[in-house]
């Protein structure tokens, strides 16, 4: 899937995104969304930014959203 981030384009799919997750551990924090990858909780901010190698606010959480649910991803919320 390509997807536009401050006018870049990336090449991303869901493979790739579980691939570069598996040697990275869910960082603890504040976040309200995740998505589960081999049993583990990644806040999608952390997700979307070790799969494209950007920094967390090259992007909203909203695009971090929208990018993993059309990947398809499931989102929970915490509550």
């Amino acid at each position: 899937m390509r997807v536009t981030i401050r006018n870049k384009i990336y090449d991303i799919n869901k493979e790739d995104v579980e691939k570069k997750l598996r040697a990275v551990e869910p960082q603890e924090g504040r976040a309200r969304y995740f998505v589960e990858i081999k049993g583990k909780q990644f806040p999608i901010k952390q997700t979307l930014s070790e799969a494209l190698g950007l920094l967390r606010p090259a992007f909203t959480t909203q695009e971090a959203f929208t990018i993993l649910q059309r990947l398809g991803f499931e989102i929970t919320e915490r509550n």
